[in-house]
This record gives C-alpha cells, sequence and structure tokens, in this order.
C-alpha cells in the first residue's frame, strides 16, 4: 500500500491513524463558533479539523426541496437551501480559520463542493481536498480537483463498485494518484447494522490505496473497529454541544467523545502491535519461567542409557524442552545426574549431531 503525506502527516501503513474532526456545518453558520470549536478540537488531540466549502446556491436546485433531521429532540423538515444557506460560511472567511487551525497545531482542511471553492481554498495553502460522498459520482468536478495535483479524500457513501472504480480512475486520468478512499455510509446517524465495516477489508483487497473510515454513527465503538480493520484515517463528526440546534449537532462527538476516540485509538495502536508470530523479549522472560524443561526424573549414574521413565517435564524453561525428548531418550549419560536435574546436550553422548 502506498503512503501519501498531508502536510506534516504521512498517511499508511505502519503510520498512526490520521484523526479528522470533522466541523462541516456545526458552526451554524457563525464564525465565532468555528474558531471555538477549532479550539475544542486542539484539545482533544485530534490531527485534522475540516469544514465544508460550499455555496448553497450552487448546488440545491429550489426551495421546494426538503430536509428531515433531529434537532434538540425534535423531528425537523424545512427547504434545503434554506438551511444551507443558514449554515453556509462565507469565503473570506475561511482563511482566518485555516490560520487559527494552523496556530493550534491542527491540519486544516475542507470539503469544496464547486470549482470556486476549490481555486479558494488551493489560494489558502489547503494540503488535500476532500470529497463528499455526495460528489463521488461528480466526475467533471473529480477532475478538476484531481487536476490540481494534491492529496484527495474521497468517502464513498451511496457508491457502488462501479462507482468507486469510475472516481478513482477519473482522478488517475489526469496523473493523481495521491487518493484515499474513505469508507462511508450516508445515513445520519448511521443505524449498527448499516455500518458495515468490513468493507474496508474489501476496498484494501480492491485497491493499493490508504484506505479509512469517515463514520456518522453514534459513539465511538464503530471508529474503534475501523482502525482494529486496517483504516488510516477515521473522520468524526465533532460539537461543542450535542443539544445545539442544527442537524448534525445530536449525533456529532463532543469534545469528552472526542478526546476519549483519539486516546481510544491511540491506545488501541499500541494493542494492535505489529502482527509478527514471535514472542516479545519481555514475553520471552516469562517463557523462560513458565515453560517445562527435560528434568531428570531420577538420580542416575554416568553410562546409563536414558529412557521414558528416566525424564519428568518441569518449570522453568530454561533447559531442553519437552518436544525434544525423543532425541533425548536412547542416550547414554556422560556424567551423574542428580533427580531433578535440567538436562543440557553436555549431558549425554552424541548430542551434537542430534541438536
Amino acid at each position: 500500500m502506498t503512503s501519501i503525506r498531508i502536510g506534516n502527516r504521512v498517511i499508511g501503513p505502519e503510520q498512526p491513524c490520521f484523526i479528522i474532526a470533522e466541523v462541516g456545518v456545526n458552526h451554524n453558520g457563525d464564525p465565532k463558533i468555528a474558531k471555538q470549536m477549532i479550539d475544542g478540537i486542539a484539545e482533544t488531540g485530534a490531527d485534522c479539523v475540516k469544514f465544508q466549502t460550499f455555496h448553497a446556491d450552487e448546488f440545491v436546485r429550489s426551495t421546494e426541496e426538503t430536509y428531515d433531521y433531529y434537532s434538540q429532540g425534535k423531528k425537523v423538515t424545512e427547504s434545503m437551501l434554506e438551511m444551507f444557506r443558514r449554515l453556509e460560511l462565507k469565503k473570506d472567511v475561511f482563511a482566518e480559520l485555516f490560520d487559527h487551525a494552523r496556530q493550534n497545531g491542527l491540519i486544516p482542511l475542507s470539503t469544496p463542493t464547486d470549482k470556486q471553492a476549490v481555486d479558494l481554498l488551493e489560494e489558502i495553502g489547503a494540503e488535500a481536498f476532500k470529497i463528499g460522498s455526495d460528489d463521488l459520482v461528480y466526475t467533471p468536478f473529480l477532475d478538476y480537483v484531481a487536476g490540481k495535483n494534491r492529496p484527495m479524500m474521497l468517502s464513498t457513501g451511496m457508491a457502488t463498485a462501479d462507482d468507486i472504480e469510475r472516481a478513482v480512475n477519473t482522478i488517475r486520468s489526469v496523473g493523481n494518484d495521491k487518493i484515499i478512499l474513505l469508507h462511508c455510509v450516508s445515513l445520519y446517524p448511521t443505524p449498527e447494522k448499516e455500518i458495515n465495516l468490513r468493507r474496508i477489508k474489501t476496498l484494501n483487497a480492491l485497491y493499493d490505496l490508504p484506505i479509512g473510515f469517515s463514520d456518522h454513527s453514534s459513539g465511538t465503538t464503530a471508529a474503534l473497529g475501523a482502525v482494529a480493520l486496517g483504516a488510516c484515517v477515521i473522520e468524526k463528526h465533532f460539537t461543542l454541544d450535542q443539544n445545539l440546534p442544527g442537524p448534525d449537532h445530536w449525533f456529532s462527538a463532543d469534545p469528552g467523545e472526542m478526546k476519549a476516540l483519539v486516546n481510544g485509538i491511540r491506545s488501541l495502536e499500541t494493542q494492535l502491535g505489529c502482527g509478527r508470530l514471535w514472542p516479545s523479549p519481555p514475553e520471552q522472560e516469562m517463557a523462560a519461567l513458565c515453560h517445562r524443561s527435560i528434568v531428570a526424573a531420577r538420580s542416575m549414574n554416568k553410562g546409563d542409557i536414558i529412557n521414558t521413565g528416566d525424564l519428568a517435564y518441569q518449570r522453568p524453561g530454561t533447559g531442553l524442552p519437552p518436544h525434544l525428548s525423543d532425541r533425548v531418550i536412547g542416550r547414554r549419560l556422560r556424567t551423574h545426574l542428580a533427580a531433578g536435574t535440567i538436562l543440557d546436550w553436555s549431558h549425554m553422548d552424541g548430542a551434537d549431531d542430534k541438536r
């Protein structure tokens, strides 16, 4: 699998998971709240803060298109266009937000939805572009973004295998191979039975690319499971307060949950280890204490031929291991052995050719 650099972070195998706190529209259209969210995200230990850069009238056709969501415990139905107009940040705000994120040690990214947004993000130094699931099939747009020759993260919600293949090929046809695929389910929040984390393994098998998970579920279980399955990137919605009004707050991670997720991922990465089938040095020390060795079951004299009844198997494991007993039986002793002596090759004749 190839590795991809975004800012000062390398994303790929054997690298720490790249953790994105997704602000999305949870700033409610207020730059002050957006800055407060950056401050809160920095305290959680996440690597990246991500916004959405859009012009509502560009991608929503009319006020007649409606959107249903839950907010403050109630179901809300409203004009999709009016909702996004209310949640839209003005484009001159993003440079200030990106600077504020960098000052907090975060990598700032955003999801653009039109060419002007892409150009703006390029101008203010975005290290990569995130493409939302809704635009995975918008191939003319993918072509334009790919032409900037910066890393691209693609969410794959609502996508078929053909959709994903087409998107990857579109980007590669421009000469850009810096692609990260994110397993995603476009349900808000995603029910447990729909999360389908095994898709991460499928994407890993199909593409020599870093694979991650854009998580829309409640809680941290799915994201931790994704890391255990090999996800190199985790994206999780963030809010200052799940009780704020708006479409995404109630299932987003608040500061406490986001910090717990970051800590959980870092702990899990340590626990995952390297996969090598060999005991670690501390475990080798334990093996020497807890394994059994071949020992003399009785007192034996020099010249005795060792038979099965002469052997016992006891701790510690510092001597010949039990699986070598068939190489010990039938040998002649070179020396007297007291009962309980841990056998060594030097105790018997003809050992050199049997090791």
